[in-house]
């Protein structure tokens, strides 16, 4: 990914996270594709689909009116639906190819659905349900959860709450997983999605490309400083390589870098110095 999206992305996540461009990150996330973007596209796209849900709606309120325009513009009237069959599609995490092919995962078609709320004056918010990334809307005390990954199912809280029952939440309480994440926390569980994808095709190129948006949200992950390095050395490029390394090894925990990172450091620096010594 080129300098002028990864400083571009760093502006839309920066700040209070209430001020964060979630709708612009997103689109930024985009770029790591072959082909172009259509960020005005996309959004005008939005704004037909906000404009027949608000219709749909009248005036009213009521979320659960409002909600209920909204899954009909979505999920019937335009058909958008989970990717069960091609998941692992990085298509899917790309917010203007979902709303373009009507299909994606469960964080990007919660963002469509967030995006089309925020239009209609439905207050909505991100929930990081582990396994399925789900959309509250309305008031906390009063929520209604919202599945948009299967077209919109209604979720009851205590039904999400028995589904938390004997799973391994590291330490959290059920409670604490039915509560709205940030938009840096959305935008970081979409960006992971990407890394698993690009890591596990070996798709070096994009691999670092998630790593360098990742680090605009995490500039202290100091792993991640080490594991760039790896990634610019399999390109072909040392003295970042090297700068990226010495980051890593003088941040880690003692005892905490890898025995890979060691070597090639070591291996960077002997060729630095050979590149130094006279003829």
């Amino acid at each position: 990914m080129d300098s002028a999206s990864l400083h571009e992305f760093a502006m839309a996540a920066a700040g209070r996270d209430s001020d964060v461009d979630l709708f612009g990150a997103a689109l930024i996330v985009a770029r790591l594709r072959a082909g172009p973007t259509d960020p005005n596209g996309c959004a005008r796209e939005l704004d037909l689909i906000a404009e027949a849900a608000g219709e749909r709606a009248g005036d009213t309120r009521d979320p659960l009116v409002l909600a209920q325009a909204i899954d009909h513009e979505l999920f019937v009237a335009r058909g958008f639906h989970g990717n069960s069959e091609n998941y692992a599609d990085p298509e899917n995490s790309y917010l203007d190819a979902v709303v373009a092919r009507r299909t994606g995962l469960p964080i990007t078609l919660s963002l469509v659905y967030m995006e089309v709320a925020q239009r209609i004056g439905l207050h909505c918010d991100g929930v990081g349900y582990p396994g399925n990334f789900i959309v509250r809307c309305g008031e906390p005390g009063d929520a209604l959860y919202v599945d948009p990954f299967h077209q919109g199912a209604r979720l009851d809280r205590e039904e999400l709450l028995a589904g938390l029952r004997g799973r391994e939440l590291d330490g959290m309480s059920p409670d604490a997983l039915l509560l709205a994440v940030t938009r840096r926390q959305i935008l970081r569980r979409m960006l992971t999605n990407l890394y698993t994808v690009f890591r596990d095709k070996r798709d070096v190129e994009r691999w670092l490309g998630v790593v360098e948006l990742i680090l605009r949200l995490e500039p202290w992950n100091a792993t991640l400083v080490g594991e760039r390095g790896m990634l610019h050395y399999r390109l072909g490029h040392p003295a970042l390589a090297l700068v990226d390394l010495e980051r890593y090894v003088a941040a880690a925990a003692p005892g905490g870098v890898s025995n890979g990172a060691l070597r090639l450091l070591e291996e960077l620096r002997s060729h630095r110095g050979s590149a130094g010594d006279p003829a």
